[in-house]
């Protein structure tokens, strides 16, 4: 990557840290979601199958499944990677396989050991919203929006999972 493309990149995470304005203060910050996916040593390139992990049944997780999901069809372009979604059920983890990265819904709770290990398994890059999911260390990435936008990496889940980043954007971001 370049450094003016690599500049640009830590640029534009930047200054999704800093404003939340674009995002309501519940959910996922999807756009600093996908761009966070373009972080990974190796950059992804070419078509890169990405899960979105919900609960049928709960309401909440379906309907920040329905919100993922559109807002990832305006963001299909990531660096040089080009997103293909698809929704995985939590009952059916095993649709994981393939996917390089999983945005993990909120109000998961009760699964997110079983989600951690299906990712696991898969070295699978899982983002979510919800915060006890990183700090339980069953989720690598986990992005906040409430007064402003952070975003917190879990070391031991990253390591787990076999993810690594670039070390410019561990400078950007709270490691725990």
């Amino acid at each position: 990557m370049s450094l003016k493309i690599f500049t640009r990149s830590i640029g534009a995470v930047a200054m999704a840290c800093w404003s939340s304005a674009s995002t309501p203060a519940t959910g996922l910050n999807v756009p600093v979601a996908a761009r966070v996916i373009s972080f990974i040593q190796p950059t992804p390139q070419g078509i890169l199958p990405v899960a979105i992990v919900y609960q049928p049944g709960n309401a909440t997780s379906e309907a920040e499944a329905v919100t993922i999901e559109r807002a990832l069809a305006t963001t299909t372009q990531v660096g040089r990677a080009r997103l293909k979604t698809r929704r995985v059920t939590t009952s059916n983890l095993a649709a994981l396989d393939g996917a390089k990265a999983a945005f993990v819904t909120s109000s998961l709770r009760p699964h997110h050991d079983d989600v951690a290990q299906a990712a696991t398994s898969r070295s699978i890059l899982t983002i979510t919203s919800d915060t006890t999911c990183v700090m339980a260390e069953r989720c690598v990435v986990g992005i906040t929006s409430a007064d402003r936008t952070q975003i917190i990496v879990s070391r031991a889940a990253a390591r787990r999972n076999g993810i690594r980043f670039g070390s410019a954007f561990l400078m950007l971001v709270k490691e725990i």
